[in-house]
């Protein structure tokens, strides 16, 4: 089996949600048919084989159907990260299905209506994204679920996750990724700093985190966690993001649309180097060298007291990894 090898490429900065905790602000750029050419030919070199399509949300870039049959045909697979809710257009998903596009991921950050459209302060937009799960599905394309942890969810992670493995059986992933309090472009902050009511502390997610976990484990559906420390993830640590990135030695590659700067091109080899921040507690911590730790923005705001230390063997988080 050939290594996968993945990295992202925004299309666009333009988005038809206004999420409250956005790391990635929107405004009004694309790229050209001919740049997206020119940035696949980029990655084929650098021998990826895996390209996920972003944004912004990629559905409002004009050329997402010629991208997907571009990256086909320099050999990589296509997925796109979406709301979904251009999807609720189904002759429009099928013509995504048609350039080639068989696997997704859809960000919905509630099941429960009035929670996603304040999240997403757009109204009528979570009956969009899960009318988009319908058409993708009845089109055999592979959905998972993309949600980030914030302090609605947080209340409810377990309800979340039964309410779509029972409307959605054919959902076989779940992504949950805590907020990014920074600047994920190094030059537009988090939308979260103007809404920090948002943000959901270590401390109020952890008991619906564990719950979650163990019900998708029970229901044989796979995840990842990312952006938090394993003294939260007691049980399911090699579900962490970072942690597979660290054991597995994976890099994140991605091409960042920027505002009024040259385009940036972004490898991150180790999380542990990404902004993030370690207390006292994390140097007793036996896990300290496979964990990412905090990112310090979170330490900025809230410190650290939430830490703690963890007394496992790193080496069986790393077999069950591998």
């Amino acid at each position: 089996m050939t290594k996968r090898n993945t990295a992202y490429m925004q299309l666009t900065r333009k988005c038809n949600n206004k999420c409250v905790f956005c790391s990635n602000p929107c405004f009004d750029k694309e790229i050209e048919i001919k740049e997206i050419e020119k940035r696949i030919r980029f990655y084929k070199e650098k021998g990826i084989n895996e390209l996920t399509f972003s944004g912004g949300e990629p559905t409002e870039c004009q050329f997402l159907p010629e991208a997907i049959k571009l990256a086909i045909e320099y050999g990589m697979e296509p997925k796109i990260i979406t709301n979904g809710v251009n999807l609720s257009d189904l002759e429009y998903a099928k013509k995504l299905k048609k350039a080639g596009l068989n696997h997704l991921h859809i960000s919905i950050h509630s099941h429960i209506e009035k929670d996603s459209d304040l999240l997403t302060s757009k109204k009528g937009h979570f009956k969009k994204s899960i009318e988009g799960i319908k058409n993708c599905i009845q089109l055999k394309m592979q959905v998972d679920i993309n949600s980030v942890i914030n302090s609605l969810n947080a209340k409810y992670l377990l309800k979340f996750v039964e309410y779509f493995t029972k409307n959605f059986p054919e959902i076989k992933h779940y992504v949950f990724n805590n907020i990014d309090l920074g600047e994920a472009d190094k030059q537009l902050k988090s939308r979260a700093w103007e809404n920090k009511w948002v943000i959901a502390r270590f401390v109020d997610m952890e008991i619906e985190l564990f719950k979650a976990a163990k019900f998708l484990e029970n229901k044989r559906k796979t995840y990842r966690i990312e952006r938090v420390p394993l003294c939260y993830m007691g049980g399911f640590e090699h579900f962490s993001t970072e942690t597979r990135k660290i054991a597995k030695k994976e890099s994140y590659k991605c091409i960042f649309i920027e505002k009024e700067k040259e385009d940036l091109f972004l490898e991150l080899k180790d999380p542990r180097e990404e902004r993030r921040y370690k207390g006292k507690n994390c140097e007793r911590c036996l896990l300290n060298s496979i964990c990412a730790g905090l990112c310090i923005e979170y330490y900025t705001l809230f410190g650290d007291s939430e830490l703690f230390p963890v007394f496992k063997k790193p080496e069986k988080i790393i077999r069950k990894i591998e």
